[in-house]
């Protein structure tokens, strides 16, 4: 970080009321977003660059109000001096948030099922914490996913635009398993989830989830989603690695007791739960096609293929 950058920035923190500052951090080699050490708490300054929905801040803010009182750590965005979310510099708006302490993912593989065990007991807490947000208007807050909906769009083009290595696995397996991936994730309950629930949101200290953080997709939609998105993250790395993909199939039991020792899916949704892997995997690959990635389609499409071609297993597995 420059001079003038280290400027702007102290700059920008004049117009929240937060005790002097001691030191600024960048984050994960992103200059977007910094840590704030001062005198008393410790933040987090994002640029969130576009102009924001002003509504949905509020919302959001409001939102995890509710879920801190229940006992979550999330990224409280915190009012300035004039009551407002963000601090408008230019073409850029700066968010404040708490900063949550958390440690790195353990690397040894022996600590998967506790890990998976905790972070599906922590996800069926926040999913608890928002399912009790007291707003009857949601729908005019927030949108809805529907990833049964999205099959149809995909069935129609199939592999279409994609590499033709991508293009013939996407046909395989959705011709193999369209008609039931659609079939077991509609009609499902909804509510508020995270929707972006990767690890890399889900802060950890060792096996311990202590937070969860970039809420700002919070939307409604099929609590299964949330669990599939976590785990599809941890597996779409090591799709070559036979013992780390031993380790991922052994730790999804764990991932569903500890949802189930808070509150109990539905047989449905567990039904649901490869089907959303696989779409998440499809709905990732096209918009890495829309941005000209590549790299990340066939990082996708090929961790589509691992699930599609051992889907049996991951059922027997997740029914263990």
């Amino acid at each position: 970080m420059n001079a003038e950058q280290l400027t702007l920035i102290k700059t920008v923190l004049t117009h929240w009321d937060i005790p002097p500052v001691q030191s600024i951090e960048v984050l994960g080699g992103k200059e977007a977003v910094v840590k704030v050490a001062t005198a008393g708490e410790t933040f987090v300054l994002k640029d969130i660059w576009n102009a924001p929905d002003l509504n949905r801040l509020a919302f959001t803010h409001d939102l995890l109000e509710h879920v801190t009182r229940a006992g979550l750590q999330v990224p409280l965005p915190y009012l300035t001096r004039s009551a407002q979310f963000v601090v408008p510099v230019d073409t850029r708006f700066f968010l404040l948030t708490k900063f949550i302490e958390a440690g790195e993912y353990p690397r040894d593989p022996a600590l998967m099922p506790e890990l998976f065990f905790n972070t599906g007991q922590a996800i069926a807490k926040l999913h608890q914490a928002l399912a009790s947000y007291p707003d009857k208007e949601l729908s005019q807050k927030t949108w809805r996913e529907d990833p049964a909906g999205r099959v149809p769009g995909w069935m129609s083009t199939l592999g279409e635009g994609f590499p033709a290595p991508q293009a013939a696995v996407i046909e395989r397996a959705l011709c193999e398993r369209g008609a039931a991936m659609e079939a077991a994730m509609r009609g499902l309950p909804e509510q508020l989830i995270h929707r972006d629930c990767h690890p890399g949101n889900v802060l950890v200290q060792g096996t311990r989830v202590v937070g969860f953080i970039d809420c700002d997709h919070i939307c409604i939609g099929p609590r299964f989603f949330d669990l599939s998105y976590y785990v599809l993250h941890h597996l779409k790395w090591v799709t070559e690695d036979k013992a780390a993909t031993s380790h991922w199939l052994t730790s999804l039991p764990s991932l569903l007791s500890g949802y189930n020792s808070q509150q109990a899916l539905l047989p449905e949704e567990v039904v649901a739960l490869p089907y959303g892997m696989m779409a998440y995997h499809l709905m990732l690959a096209h918009w890495s096609l829309a941005s000209s990635n590549l790299d990340s389609v066939a990082l996708e499409v090929k961790a589509l293929d691992w699930i599609d071609r051992n889907f049996d297993i991951i059922v027997q597995a997740i029914a263990r």
